[in-house]
């Protein structure tokens, strides 16, 4: 009895009418599309725009590209996601919203407060970029991720079916070809439009009081085209070309619907974006990849083969392996065995620091190669890049101070370095494409491949030298006076920072030969100019005061730390004043982050230099 029961249950369960399950979305991952200048997967471009919303690569557990299926395909299901950032908590306040302590909302929350949010960007918008407050740029910045968001949400609905387009007349249904449904999609209806064209020449010709049912239901429909059409232009997403006069230009399937574009090859394409669409809403995985495929070929068969599709493949897996991320957590890894090698001694935990540091090179270096070759660029495009090459240069440091020395002090540098940089380096992955197009200022391989990699190894050189100095007061508190630890510390922060030093001048005096050639100056007192040559200057103070016996290896140490800071101005100073031929990077919110590290670098050597003990 009790198993007939079971074979019930079952049966029932059965017989429940299965739930469609979201399909996957792979497939649709390496589809080619425009964005920022140039043609990126679309996994990057969900990327991108789930950072610019939220801070974040994934939403709740889920990968951009998954999340941004949703939002294009059935936005109903990601409204009470909370995908938007606010900085500021006087912005959800001002809302209605009690933020608590959280810093995310989603669309569901804010979406009754559009109309106020309007209302405080316009007054934003107003004020002087210089003079709004914090809370001014976080209502810009949340009012424009707002309106992207509509946008996405509209990119997709001339697939979807819509109570605009229920027709009532089957006269009409006949006309059009299409079969007995409750609703059509607008390019349903768009498609068909031909075959209305007789019927709207005869009613222009009569009174509407004479119109028929089928005719006021052709002209109501022709009007909805229209208003439709006007209403949905310039929305993302660019992913179809279109040539002419020797020119391709991306455009998104609305452009093309709106320009009334129907070559077949584009017909062909819009259709096969909707089959797509409605596969995916119907949870029917093989047919949504069938679509989706046959979209990619087809577009793919007709782009101009640039370097942006030829590499479409490379940027995906670039972006599936996350090699900076691997880095980071064997980095991580690299400096806790690191410290605990320098505090006990042990060989050990030495050799196994060395190595996890070694290791963990493997994929930073990897992944910065892979950067260049999508790019067709040196190392170094944007601050993003620059932080990554820095940390590089500053673990090779590291590693060669350990092979020399072998004392833990390399691996402790390295694995430290290479952490918190890389750690940086996605604060300004948040700012948008970091495979971005190279601003015109750079717009040099020549000079991207000298003077910018070797002023950046000049930074890399100081920065490891600040990062030993930390090292030599720490220890200079703890270890007695002459101690070997003290006295190799010290010889690592002298050859560090001459090393930073020599690059440092030779970045400089090129980067003025390339001013020359491109301004016509060699020296225009820049700000950019200014910070490298206080660098030069700063280390060569540094020096002559040791070599005069002004100051000794604790003053070395103290003073390589606030050439840090020397590095900072100079580095990203610039980007913070947003002046002078140079600004190519400036940053929003880079001024509080700044002045925190500075003072924490000042705090660190008032707290620690007075009472260091001397290296002998």
């Amino acid at each position: 009895m009790r198993r007939v029961g079971w074979m019930l249950v079952a049966i029932g369960l059965a017989l429940i009418p299965a739930r469609a399950q979201t399909p996957s979305v792979e497939s649709m991952a390496g589809l080619p599309v425009l964005e920022g200048g140039r043609i990126m997967p679309l996994d990057s471009f969900a990327r991108l725009k789930l950072l610019q919303f939220s801070g974040k690569s994934t939403l709740e557990g889920e990968p951009a590209l998954a999340w941004l299926a949703r939002l294009l395909f059935v936005p109903e299901t990601v409204e009470a996601s909370r995908v938007f950032l606010i900085n500021h908590p006087e912005v959800p306040e001002a809302l209605g919203i009690n933020p608590g302590d959280r810093r995310r909302f989603s669309f569901a929350e804010l979406h009754t407060g559009l109309h106020k949010i309007h209302q405080m960007a316009v007054a934003a918008y107003e004020i002087a970029d210089d003079d709004r407050s914090p809370v001014e740029k976080e209502i810009l910045r949340l009012y424009h991720n707002l309106q992207q968001y509509a946008e996405l949400v509209q990119a997709f609905q001339f697939t979807i079916d819509h109570r605009d387009f229920q027709i009532g007349s089957d006269e009409v249904n006949q006309m059009l070809g299409l079969p007995p449904a409750d609703g059509y999609s607008f390019l349903d209806v768009f498609l068909r439009a031909s075959r209305m064209s007789d019927t709207l020449s005869r009613i222009e010709a009569k009174d509407s009081a004479d119109w028929t049912e089928a005719e006021r239901e052709v002209f109501r429909l022709s009007s909805l085209l229209f208003q439709w059409s006007r209403h949905h232009r310039a929305l993302p997403i660019p992913m179809i070309p279109l040539h002419g006069h020797g020119n391709e230009d991306w455009v998104s399937p609305w452009d093309i619907l709106a320009m009334g574009l129907a070559t077949p090859e584009l017909r062909q394409e819009v259709s096969l974006l909707q089959d797509a669409v409605r596969h995916y809403r119907a949870g029917r995985q093989l047919e949504f990849d069938l679509a989706v495929h046959s979209f990619e070929r087809s577009v793919l068969k007709r782009a101009h083969p640039g370097r942006g599709i030829r590499h479409l493949g490379m940027e995906l897996n670039y972006n599936r392996l996350d090699l900076f991320y691997r880095a980071k957590i064997i980095y991580g890894l690299a400096f806790l065995l690191g410290l605990i090698g320098i505090m006990t001694e042990w060989k050990g935990v030495r050799w196994a620091a060395v190595g996890l540091t070694a290791l963990a090179v493997v994929p930073h270096a990897v992944g910065m190669v892979w950067r260049m070759m999508i790019m067709g660029r040196p190392p170094m495009t944007n601050l993003y890049a620059t932080f990554v090459f820095v940390a590089f240069v500053v673990v090779l440091l590291g590693l060669i101070v350990e092979w020399f020395q072998r004392n833990n002090l390399g691996s402790v540098m390295a694995g430290f370095s290479g952490l918190a940089l890389l750690m940086i380096a996605d604060r300004f992955s948040t700012q948008g494409d970091t495979l971005g197009v190279v601003v015109a200022v750079l717009d040099s391989n020549f000079w991207l491949a000298t003077h910018v990699v070797t002023i950046t190894i000049g930074y890399a050189g100081c920065v490891a030298a600040g990062v030993a100095g930390h090292v030599y007061l720490l220890q200079a508190l703890f270890k007695p006076e002459g101690h070997p630890a003290l006295r190799s510390t010290s010889k690592a922060i002298y050859g560090l920072l001459a090393f930073g030093l020599i690059f440092s001048f030779l970045g400089t005096m090129l980067g003025g030969v390339w001013a020359d050639q491109s301004w016509g100056r060699f020296w225009g007192w820049d700000p950019k100019e200014n910070g490298a040559l206080l660098i030069v200057l700063w280390c060569a103070v540094l020096f002559h005061a040791r070599l005069g016996g002004m100051i000794g290896p604790r003053g070395m140490a103290a003073g390589s730390v606030l050439g840090v800071i020397i590095v900072i101005f100079a580095w990203l100073g610039v980007n913070l004043l947003g002046v002078g031929l140079h600004s190519y990077g400036f940053t929003s919110g880079l001024a509080l982050g700044m002045w925190i590290s500075i003072g924490i670098e000042v705090l660190f050597v008032a707290l620690t230099a007075p009472f260091a003990r001397r290296a002998a």
